[in-house]
């Protein structure tokens, strides 16, 4: 079976009733059958991945998934994890036989994790005792200006430079955030997983406590730290 449904099309169909003589599976059901798992895959890929297909056009985009429906096939009941492993593909192995941009793996592992963020199976909690960081949270470092770049539609090239990407889903709106991390949000995660109060960082670092307040409370309207 593995092997048909790697060979799409009448000549897959062909091949494996050919190696199994006096199999008497009706045709239509077999063949209805490939098509199904197929589509599982590719639906999943195009849901999941919409800027990676729009960056490399069409022609380019239905080669690496039917490249990818070979060589990853679907181990998964939840379907949407069936593209779990896209961006390792295009990393791996799409980017040097197809002459993929290198930011395109790193779009694709961006586009995962924001998905894997409003999936996640993280209990957010619905009260605190104190300031704790969103379970959600993923991170991710690459390159490229990918949060600039996702956020003004995927257009052209994203710029190169290193970046640090936050991404979770907000506790109350249950949509995926991101952003680019700043000094603000990088020092409200840090009070939060080290529990510091807004006096002490200040005496260790002379910054202001209404600065230092003004982070914590943008972070929480973001539900990037979750506060009691």
């Amino acid at each position: 079976m593995k092997t048909y449904l790697a060979e799409p099309g009448a000549a897959g169909l062909e091949r494996l009733y050919a190696e199994h003589p006096g199999w008497e599976a009706p045709r239509e059901r077999v063949a209805l059958y490939g098509r199904f798992v197929r589509h599982h895959v590719e639906d999943g890929l195009v849901k999941l991945f919409p800027l990676v297909r729009g960056c490399v056009g069409e022609a380019a985009w239905e080669k690496l998934v039917r490249s990818y429906f070979t060589t990853g096939p679907a181990r998964h009941h939840e379907l949407n994890r069936l593209g779990e492993h896209f961006p390792d593909f295009l990393a791996d192995k799409a980017r040097e036989e197809r002459g993929l941009p290198a930011w395109v793996p790193e779009l694709a592992r961006f586009e995962w994790t924001d998905f894997a963020a409003y999936a996640s199976e993280e209990r957010v909690p619905e009260t605190v005792e104190r300031l704790s960081p969103n379970p959600t949270l993923a991170m991710l470092r690459h390159s490229w200006r990918l949060c600039a770049f996702v956020r003004g539609g995927a257009r052209g090239e994203p710029l190169p430079g290193d970046e640090l990407a936050l991404l979770w889903r907000h506790p109350r709106t249950l949509g995926t955030l991101y952003m680019a991390a700043d000094d603000a949000a990088l020092l409200a995660l840090k009070m939060a997983v080290e529990g510091l109060t807004p006096a002490e960082v200040s005496a260790a670092t002379g910054v202001e406590p209404a600065g230092i307040r003004a982070a914590v409370e943008r972070g929480v309207a973001d539900g990037l730290v979750l506060a009691p």
